[in-house]
């Protein structure tokens, strides 16, 4: 999930002015994001759930063709970084959007209540790991690798798991998924500080704040995700 040179080391305690107005940009990026996915799973639910559900959950092929669209939006947003920082803003806009899809069929899925504590449980999470890869001293550069290595097999386990479902195994991978994703979110907190000191100056950032932001939006996203498979667990989901 990094494709930026993380050899060079730098000083990652202090922020200046500039940083602080970087993490304030990349933060307002993800925090759109994260309205537009709420605000399109909403819409989801009230009018299309069933249009939505046909293309999606109830076909194989289509939840493997948005997790394809969804890498490659990714990817697009990697190369569009520095050469095309607005198209980098629409193509997050558009990946928030599809994200939209899978939330609007959660929020039918699930109580309200489940909703809300995963949603402040994820909010919390996702604020103290942030915190802590902000202003820690210890070096978080080694668990890059380890935890890609995590996320990969997460997915595979996540696809074996729609072909032979088990409640036990499901349950298993979210609770995987919220340490991953809480260690991903000090991780990247910390890695785009390097970032910003590496690239402040030589080029214009408002790209680097919107990649930033997707990776931020992930780490979030991933962890409410999965909050809300174990709160639906606890709390029941609707009839």
């Amino acid at each position: 999930m990094d494709n930026f040179n993380m050899n060079a080391r730098r000083d990652v305690t202090g922020m200046d002015a500039g940083m602080r107005a970087f993490f304030k940009q990349t933060y307002s990026f993800m925090g759109i994001a994260v309205l537009l996915t709420a605000i399109t799973g909403f819409i989801v639910q009230k009018f299309f759930l069933a249009q939505v559900y046909a293309l999606i959950a109830g076909n194989l092929i289509g939840t493997l063709a948005l997790f394809g669209i969804q890498i490659l939006i990714m990817t697009m947003i990697g190369r569009a970084t520095f050469k095309n920082p607005a198209r980098a803003f629409g193509l997050l806009m558009a990946f928030a959007v599809i994200e939209g899809l899978t939330l609007g069929l959660l929020l039918a899925v699930y109580t309200g209540a489940s909703v809300m504590m995963a949603f402040v449980s994820a909010a919390a999470v996702f604020g103290g790991m942030a915190a802590y890869g902000v202003f820690t001293q210890r070096d978080l550069t080694g668990m890059g690798s380890v935890l890609f290595g995590m996320v990969i097999g997460l997915i595979v386990a996540s696809v074996m798991n729609l072909f032979y479902y088990n409640g036990i195994v499901s349950l298993l991978i979210s609770g995987v998924s919220v340490v991953v994703f809480a260690l991903y979110t000090a991780y990247d907190n910390q890695s785009l500080k390097e970032m910003y000191s590496q690239f402040a100056g030589q080029a214009d950032t408002t790209g680097l704040a919107v990649n930033g932001a997707l990776r931020l939006y992930l780490d979030f996203v991933n962890l409410f995700f999965a909050l809300l498979r174990i709160f639906g667990v606890a709390g029941g989901s609707r009839d």
